[in-house]
Order: C-alpha cells, then structure tokens, then sequence
C-alpha cells in the first residue's frame, strides 16, 4: 500500500494558514469539502494517543486520489482508552467548512479491511460547546456510507452553523485496528446516489484483503470434514451441508477471480464470504458431535459455563459429550450441555436429571433450556460483538423445545455440593429427549474436594432492586402480595450472593420523575436480618437531584430535612438493634458545584450521626485528597475504569474503604455483563480481579430495570425459546441494570447472574486460602510461596483492563487454588 507519510500528533499546526475557531465561515455548497488530497489536509486533526494512534494519507480513497487512514494502537497500550477517536477541528484545515446550514446531509466514507463487526462514535459538536452523538456501524471488510442528518444534530440543540469540530472513534482491540474514512460532503437531496463511492470502496476492499486465503483455508477445512463422514442418513444429510458449503466456496472463488466488482457484486460476495466463515465450523461442530456417536439421532456435546452457545450463525467451543466439574461443599457449579440437530428438526426436546450418585451426602443437581434474545450491541460494548440471538435467560419455566435444523439449543445444568457432602466423585446423568427419537444421556462427573467455602459472601455488595418496577410490569396493586413478592425477589438475590438492598431508598421507580425518597423502613431491615443475616444497610439516598447547583444559599434547608429525616430513621433502628448496620448513600456520580454541596451535606451528616459511615460514588478520582472530603467520606465507590490502586491503597490507609463499580461507560477491555460479552467476565470481576484489587465491595445501579416503556410489547420472559422480550435497557445497552428477567411467575435467572455467583464464590475461595495461609505461619516455604501466587492470582487477572477470557486457564487456576486449600489443610 502507498502511502504518503503524515504521522499526526495531537495538535500540530501550521502558523499563518488557519482560520481563529471562534470565527464563523460562510456555509460551503454541497458537495465533497474534505479528500486528504493534501498534507496540509490533516494540519489540525487530532487523534487521541498521538504518541500511539496515527492518521496518515494514502492512496486508498472513494473520491479523489487518496484518503486517510486511521490506525489505533492496542488496548494495552499505556494510556490507551476504550476508543480512541479522530477529530477534524474548526478552524484548521483539517475541517475547512463548519458552517454546514442550508443542506439536508453531512456524508462521509468509513470503510476496513479487518474482519472486525464492532458499533463506533460520531460526535459533532459546535462553538457553544452544545454535542451530538451517534453510533456508526463498522462491518467486517466494509464500506459504510456515514449520513447524518442535518435535522437531527440541530434538534439536539447544536448549530450547525457554528460546527467546533466532529470527532469519530472506533474501539481498540488486542491488536492495532485500522479505519479509512473520505469524502466528508455535504448533501442537499436524500436519498442522494452513493454509488461511485461504494465502487471505490470495493475496489480498494479487494485489494487490502486477502480473499484468496481466506477461500484458500476454509476449502481445505471443508474437505477435512467430509473425511469425517459415515453412511447413514444422517452422514448423508450432513454430507449434502458439505457439498453445499464446498459449491459456495468455489463460486465465491470464482468470483473473486473474475475481476474487478463494483460495490453491489462486492457486498454479497462478501456477505458470502462471512457466512461460510461461521458455517463452517459451525458444522464441524455437529460433525465432531456425530463422530462421538455414530448411532445416535442427534448430536450431545457440552460447552464451559463461563461461554456462550449462540443458537444462531456462530460456532462454540465443545469440551466434549462427557464433561467434568469441580467443586467444593456449600458452592454451586455449571456446566453447559448442547443439543445438535443432524440436519434436521427435533420437535418436543426435553431434558431432565435421572440420577446422581456417588460419596454419600448432599449433591444437588437441575437442568434447563438456555433461552436467547436479539441483541444489537452499541458503541458501549467497545468490542466485537455478534448481533442476533444472544444466550442468556435460563428458561427453567420450559418443559420442551424444537429445535430447528439450523439451531443448536444449549441447556444449562446447575450443580450444588451440600456444606455436608462427602468428597469424591459423583455422576450426574441427565437425558434428552426428542419426538421419534432415541433418547440421549449425558454425564457430567463432579469431583467434591474436601473444602468447605463459608455461605455467606466475603465480599461486600450494594446492588439496587426496585420493588415497585415488579409490582408495575406483574400488576401487583394488593399491598399484601406486593410484600410477599418483595421477599420472593430478595430471596432469590439473597441466593445468588447479592444482599437485599436499595441504593435509592424510594418505594417508587427512582427514575420516575419527581421520586419521593424516605429512610429504608426498619420493618425492611428486620425482615432482611431475620432472614438472610444482616451486614449492612443504606439508611437514606441523599439525592442531590434535589439541591439547585447555582442557588449554595438553599442547600442548608434541604440538609435540614434530611437531618431531620435521618434521625427519626435512627431512632428507629437503634430501638430495633440494627442501627450499628447503618450506611448513608449520597450524591450519585456527581460533580462540579455539587462537590461542594456534598461536603455541606456530609459535615452535616457526621456532626449528627458520627458512626454511621458514608458512601458516595461522586466524582472524585482522588478519593478526598483534592476535595477537602477525606474524613467526611468512609466508603469511596469510583467507577471502575476510574479506580486508581495507588489512590485506593491511599484511601484504605488512612481507614476509608475504596469499593468500585460497574456501569454503561465500562466496555470493554474492562469486565461488564453486557448480553454478549463473555460470561467468564462477570466471574472474572467478582472472583479474582476484586480479590486482587483489594476492593471491599462492589456497587451498582440496578439489577432489575425492567420499565415498562422499555418492553411494553412484551413485559415478561414467558413466551418461545427465542423470546421477544427486548434485551436493550439503558441507552439500548442491553443488559445494562438488568441482571436476571422477570419470568412467567417470578424472577428469572441469568447466565451472566450464574456467573456473578460463581464469581463470588470463587472470591471466598481466595479468602479461605488467604485465612488458612495466615492461620499456619510454619507452613513449608514452597507450599506457602505458591499459595501466595495464587492469591495475586497473575494467571488470570493483571489489573481491570488485563485478564483471560480463556475458560480453560480459569478453571486451571481456580482447581489449583482449591488443591492448594486442601494442601494447606493437611498441614499441621
């Protein structure tokens, strides 16, 4: 590839040729604005890690003779953000026209050759500082014709006659990603022909990408496969899939050697090229599973929980028909089983545990169809991320399923070892059946090691559920079943290691407007203690919704009444005994004139209530040092892609806790649980990556945001196997505040909440090696050395943003920390 060589830092310009960026250009005619047919062309654009990212002009263009390239550097680049964006300013010759009014469109050509499906972000944002946003999709070895309309940016309350500069952003990855963009336009017809645009796009797609050996490797995979193949007429049903996917891949080589395309021959020879590079193994998948059995009517393998089976389009990674768990007493484990269809449907797929044997004692075992919803990922993911039919809602409210010829249907097999259970290995069998069928069975051997983990979780968590979400979507109005269902959700959050709380102590839906927040009720805290134990408790949210930022002079009557109401909420509490359990929640995520604010409310706090700690989620990446807060602040909770370890050792120091939390802005390389994202992540965030942090809980917003404006097509999970419940929540981010799903009768549980809990458990874990180690200072050096690795726990985690995603070397890890306890407790 030629390239003209520009290497761009962040705000390198050239004196005497640029227009002030406060002063207003006459608006252009439509028409191309922007090519890179020059240097000078990328004077003034930024990029933002210039000492890593680069744009460069190269002879890549879809107007003109050349265009930019955008090259981000890796995720682990020190320094390195989520995204990383270009920006062309005003003012520079970078963005020769802001003032865009009196045309209907901006148009631009975005297109790569990478294999990369990923969501990125358009903002434009003018001379008052007020911005637009908008995702943009870039789709593997695509052309995507970016148009924006005019209407819309200025109905966000930007003008667009005085445009300060528009910013696009793509999510890094492991490896350097690379982005083409060109021909920046203005539009005064829509629809408007793009056609010669997308013809240079393709032209310059087939050169940069390496078709032939793609085609090359998957013809070579295709004929390993029908190698593999028997003569039964299941073989031959599959073998027809192979001929099929072998047809499609010489005409698809053929076409590539055909010449050139235009744009419409390129699109779906490409779209073709994707779909043979998941069909393909996506049917070595069903050809290993049939050369398990060869008699069997269809296939039975098994996947890791900390993994996704997608029903739809994507292969998985098989651990084969007869899969192993590990385990210790008193703790849950899971695993996945697979149901594949030789090349034809199954009607009435049931499945059911038949037996468990093995030591005597409690082992504990159930088995459910894994449920999908449609997911379209947004630029919050940060990563690649398939859009369709997502794994998630554990559907144990389905006694059968079909499962069509093109789907695989994963099962979910939940395993609990009593506190009681005798070590060994046990055998759970499970069975699958189907109409007209031989049934299958699985079994899953479970070794119990002679380790019991404490029940209760050693890590500190404040997850807000809404009662009165459930009460509105279910239509609960009798006050004596909505208690009745409170207590259903809190036992089962209480169940999956989540303690009974709410940060915003509001008997509404605290995103309602005008929401009327009052103390936890103490008849609440009882029930919660009496019940499930009680660690602590948020007494009161101080909203700082209610405080005006620009009027300092009324914040005092507020903090009055909050005075006011804490106290009568206290003397509850101290009259029941559980007023040493208190924590006062304040001031979500807030900033500015309200850090201010805060320090008045919590002077206030601890002047009346001197004991009872408060947490705040404020912004203040100093934890108190830069603010004045330190010693009115006892538990610091940052976002997580905010969490600073040398600030947070800092902080603990000097006797406050630094928790942290997920939120919408922590995509990737940060763990989340996000429909799509790997379920391992959620484990990976509660298990070792806290542990190692030293965090002492965990926060977040909400774990049922089920608002009825969201899903009011379809208010619960209670219809087919692929449900049309929506996943999108918050901004369209799905899963984002959901946690689990409101079920036909009741709460639903997750993938990602079943690894929220393995997570958990595998943080007691740590905690009982850690307890053990320190219980028997003479241990022998090695043994206490490799203890000691496997608490920093380096094999699988560094830090939040560097961690395996590899199931394989998790479960290597974890077992050796569990042989490892056992170790230690054969010392004497």
């Amino acid at each position: 590839m030629r390239k003209f060589g520009l290497l761009l830092t962040a705000t390198v310009l050239v004196a005497g040729s640029l227009v002030q960026a406060g002063t207003a250009q006459a608006a252009v005619p439509a028409g191309v604005f922007q090519d890179f047919e020059t240097e000078t062309d990328l004077t003034g654009a930024t990029v933002t890690l210039p000492q890593a990212d680069k744009i460069e002009r190269t002879a890549d263009p879809t107007h003109g003779a050349s265009g930019v390239k955008f090259s981000i550097a890796p995720a682990a680049t020190p320094g390195a953000t989520a995204s990383s964006g270009l920006t062309l300013n005003a003012g520079t010759p970078s963005l020769p026209a802001s003032d865009w009014s009196g045309h209907t469109l901006l148009g631009f050509d975005f297109f790569t050759e990478q294999d990369r499906t990923v969501v990125g972000r358009i903002t434009v944002r003018d001379q008052a500082n007020k911005a637009y946003g908008v995702d943009y999709k870039i789709n593997a070895r695509s052309w995507t014709p970016v148009d924006l309309r005019l209407s819309a940016i200025t109905a966000a309350g930007v003008d667009i006659s005085r445009i300060a500069y528009i910013g696009i952003s793509m999510p890094r990855a492991g490896t350097t990603v690379v982005g083409h963009y060109d021909a920046f336009r203005l539009v005064d017809t829509d629809p408007y022909d793009k056609t010669a645009y997308g013809d240079q796009a393709a032209a310059q797609l087939l050169r940069l990408t390496d078709f032939n050996g793609i085609l090359t490797k998957l013809a070579a995979q295709i004929a390993t496969l029908d190698r593999q193949l028997g003569h039964a007429a299941a073989d031959e049903r599959l073998r027809a899939q192979v001929a099929a996917a072998e047809a499609q891949c010489a005409e698809l080589r053929q076409t590539l050697s055909a010449g050139p395309m235009t744009y419409a021959q390129y699109a779906p020879f490409n779209a073709g090229v994707t779909a043979l590079q998941r069909s393909v193994p996506r049917l070595a998948n069903t050809i290993q599973a049939r050369s398990h059995d060869k008699h069997a009517d269809f296939g039975l393998e098994s996947a890791d929980s900390m993994s996704l089976v997608y029903p739809k389009d994507l292969p998985f990674s098989s651990i084969g028909p007869s899969p192993l768990v590990s385990l210790t007493r008193g703790e849950y484990e899971n695993v996945q089983a697979v149901v594949l269809p030789f090349a034809e449907q199954l009607n009435d797929v049931q499945a059911k545990v038949t037996s468990v044997s093995g030591p005597a004692g409690a082992l504990t075992a159930s088995v459910a169809p894994v449920g999908s919803l449609n997911v379209t990922p947004t630029n919050q993911y940060h990563r690649p991320t398939y859009a369709g039919w997502t794994p998630d809602p554990i559907r144990d409210d389905l006694s059968s399923v079909d499962v069509p010829a093109d789907t695989m249907q994963p099962y979910w097999i939940r395993l609990k070892a009593s506190p009681n259970a005798r070590p060994g290995i046990y055998r759970v069998k499970a069975a699958f059946s189907a109409d007209g069928k031989h049934t299958r069975t699985m079994t899953v051997s479970a070794t119990v090691w002679p380790v019991t983990i404490p029940d209760r979780p050693k890590l500190n968590t404040t997850f807000q559920f809404t009662p009165a979400i459930v009460n509105d979507i279910y239509g609960i109005t009798d006050p004596a079943a909505q208690e009745a269902t409170k207590h259903t959700y809190w036992s089962f959050l209480n169940d999956y290691k989540i303690e009974p709380d709410q940060l915003y102590t509001c008997p509404c839906i605290p995103s309602s407007p005008g929401p009327v927040i009052v103390p936890t009720p103490v008849e609440d805290v009882l029930y919660i203690r009496d019940h499930y134990g009680l660690r602590d408790f948020n007494a009161f949210y101080l909203w700082a919704g209610m405080l005006n930022p620009s009027k300092p002079e009324t914040w005092q009557a507020q903090i009055d009444t909050w005075i006011s109401q804490l106290r009568t909420a206290m003397d509850s509490y101290r009259a029941a005994g559980v007023d040493k359990y208190a924590y006062v929640y304040g001031f979500d995520e807030a900033n500015g004139p309200l850090l201010q604010a805060a320090k008045q409310t919590f002077a206030a706090v601890k002047a009346a209530f001197p004991d009872v700690p408060i947490m705040t989620t404020l912004r203040d990446n100093s934890m108190g040092v830069d603010t004045g807060l330190a010693g009115l602040v006892d538990i610091w909770a940052p976002q997580q892609d905010l969490y600073n370890q040398t600030v947070a050792e800092r902080t603990r120091a000097r006797g406050d806790q630094a928790w942290w939390y997920p939120d919408i802005a922590t995509g990737s390389p940060l763990p989340n649980w996000f429909n799509g994202y790997p379920p391992i992540d959620s484990r990976t965030l509660m298990g070792p990556m806290s542990y190692k942090s030293g965090v002492e809980g965990v926060l977040y917003y909400a774990t049922n945001r089920w608002l009825r404006s969201d899903h009011a097509n379809q208010l619960l999970v209670n219809d087919g196997v692929l449900s049309a419940w929506k996943a999108a929540t918050f901004n369209g981010t799905a899963g984002d505040g959901s946690m689990f799903y409101p079920g036909p009768t009741g709460p639903m549980a997750s993938i990602r909440l079943e690894n929220f809990r393995d997570g958990m458990e595998d943080y007691n874990l740590l905690w009982v090696l850690s307890h053990d180690v320190a219980a028997k200072p003479h241990l022998p050096p090695a043994l206490k050395a490799h203890a000691t690795k496997l608490l920093a726990a380096d094999d699988v985690v560094s830090d939040q943003r560097n961690f395996t995603e590899d199931p394989v070397r998790y479960r290597h890890w974890r077992t050796d920390v569990i042989a490892t306890i056992t170790a230690v407790g054969l010392m004497h």
